[in-house]
Formats: structure tokens, C-alpha cells, sequence
């Protein structure tokens, strides 16, 4: 009986040893193991694996997939020293899984860590631009994208070297103004607005009133040269009566008299005036023989 517990003593505890001493990774996460609490080198995929047993070798395992942290809002003074809120997340993941577990190792620290970063860096880049560039009715003039693409790229460079961190995004999801500030850059604001909708008017005006006197200026030009055109067309055609004139004249002198005659008469004499003109008979050839 005593083998026989001997050998059923060895059976389990080779069985505790081989059970300590197998370990999974799943497909979603990276393993480390560590000796006596020091990391080996290297990284463990996804499947079955052995170690030594436990206390020897432990078992550090890693989310592989994209992280989203979301910040809480935090207060950041813009470049023309006004306090804003601003509300951010940021994707992240475990880039150099060694480098993590030397430094941060849990998901919750490194948050923690991407809280003090992201404080420092997008608030360098919020006081670097002022209100106009985040609180704007013109939306070309908004650069809440680049801010956020600038201030990632620092944190990033941060968090990678000093937590084996990689920042896959940064985005600012809210910016708005404490209730303190908010009356004051609104009525601020209108007030730019204001004057910027004034001189906008005052241009209207002004050209306008260019535009006008061009239009004048253009008009005077163009009378003045129809008329020119309405005399030079006046003179030709009173030469070219003057020449038909002539040219009848020379035919029948006494007829171009005679009807010159008639047509002073008809100037001169109205229906209350009395005439007594002496009989001839070129008269009365031309009235007809009456």
C-alpha cells in the first residue's frame, strides 16, 4: 500500500507540474513570460505553449487589439488666453509588448499615463492657435483636425518610447466653452461679426457708387459719339439735298423760284390774312386756269 500511495503521490504531482507548466494565449492577446519576475526576451503568439512551473515562470498576457480610451473634458487656455473645454479620446494599442510590461503593464496605468500626455501636448497645441480657430462660423478656418493630428503625433512619439505605446488616433469630440466664459466670447464674437459684416457693406457700397460712375462715364461716352454719328449723318444727307436741290434748280430755274415763292407764302400767311396778288398767266397755268 505504501508504493502504491508513492506512486499515485507522483502521478499528481506530475500531473500539477505539467498543468503548471502548459499555458494558452489567445488570439486576441501576446504573452511574456517572465523568470523569477524578469522578462525573457521575446514575445508568445496565440496557441499552446510550455514553461517551467510556476514559481519559476510566469505568464504576462496582453490585449493585442485597438484600444478606445475616452478623456474626460479638460480645461486648456487658447492662444488668446480664453479658457476653453475640451473634450477628447484617443484609439491606442500595445505596439512593443515588452517595453509595456517593463513599464506600465496594465491597461488601467497606461490610460493614466495617456491622461498626463494628452494634457500636455493638446493643450500645447490648443494655446498655440487662438478662439478663431476653433469657434468659427467660416468652417475653412477651423482647424480642430489639425490641432488634434499635430498633438497626436507628439503623443504618440511620447507614449512609443516611453511605454511601448503606439497612439493609432486622436480625435477632439467636444469643444465648448466654461459657463463663466460663455456670455462674454459670445457677445465678443457678435461683435466681430459685426464689424466684419460693416466693412463688408462699406466695400458694397463703395463699389457701387464706382460701378455707377462707370456706368455714367459710359453712357456720356456713347451719347456723345451717337451724336457725333447723328450730325455727321445730318450733314451728309442736308449736302446731299443741297446737291438734288441744285440739280433741280438748274433744270427748271422759274419752277424752283415759283415753289420757293409758295412755301414763304405758306410761312407768313396764316387763315386770317387777306391777299391781292396781280393776274398773270404763268398764275393761272399753275392754279389750274381758275
Amino acid at each position: 500500500m505504501t508504493m502504491k500511495r508513492y506512486v499515485i503521490m507522483l502521478v499528481i504531482a506530475a500531473a500539477l507540474v505539467m498543468s503548471s507548466s502548459m499555458y494558452t494565449v489567445d488570439q486576441t492577446e501576446v504573452a511574456i513570460v517572465t523568470r523569477f519576475g524578469d522578462p525573457l526576451d521575446g514575445t508568445v503568439g496565440p496557441g499552446l505553449h510550455l514553461k517551467l512551473p510556476w514559481p519559476i515562470d510566469s505568464v504576462v498576457r496582453l490585449d493585442q487589439r485597438l484600444l478606445l480610451f475616452d478623456n474626460e473634458p479638460a480645461e486648456m487656455l487658447t492662444g488668446d488666453r480664453k479658457n476653453v473645454l475640451v473634450d477628447s479620446f484617443i484609439v491606442w494599442r500595445i505596439a512593443e509588448p515588452l517595453r509595456f510590461a517593463q513599464t506600465v503593464r496594465r491597461r488601467d496605468q497606461a490610460e493614466a499615463r495617456l491622461v498626463d500626455l494628452t494634457a500636455s501636448e493638446l493643450g500645447a497645441e490648443v494655446g498655440s492657435h487662438p478662439m478663431e480657430s476653433f469657434i468659427n462660423p467660416e468652417p475653412t478656418e477651423v482647424r480642430i483636425a489639425d490641432v488634434a493630428a499635430k498633438a497626436r503625433a507628439k503623443i504618440d512619439a511620447l507614449a512609443r518610447s516611453s511605454f511601448g505605446i503606439e497612439v493609432v488616433d486622436l480625435q477632439i469630440n467636444g469643444f465648448n466653452l466654461p459657463l463663466q466664459n460663455r456670455a462674454s466670447v459670445i457677445d465678443r464674437m457678435r461683435a466681430e461679426r459685426a464689424r466684419i459684416a460693416t466693412a463688408y457693406r462699406s466695400e458694397g457700397e463703395e463699389q457701387a457708387l464706382r460701378i455707377e460712375a462707370e456706368a455714367a462715364a459710359e453712357r456720356e461716352t456713347i451719347l456723345a459719339e451717337a451724336r457725333a454719328d447723328a450730325e455727321r449723318s445730318r450733314g451728309a444727307g442736308e449736302a446731299e439735298a443741297l446737291e438734288i436741290f441744285a440739280a433741280a434748280y438748274l433744270q427748271d430755274p422759274a419752277l424752283y423760284r415759283f415753289l420757293r415763292t409758295l412755301e414763304s407764302y405758306d410761312a407768313i400767311i396764316d387763315e386770317d390774312t387777306t391777299i391781292v396778288i396781280e393776274s398773270s398767266p404763268q398764275l393761272d397755268r399753275a392754279l389750274g386756269g381758275r
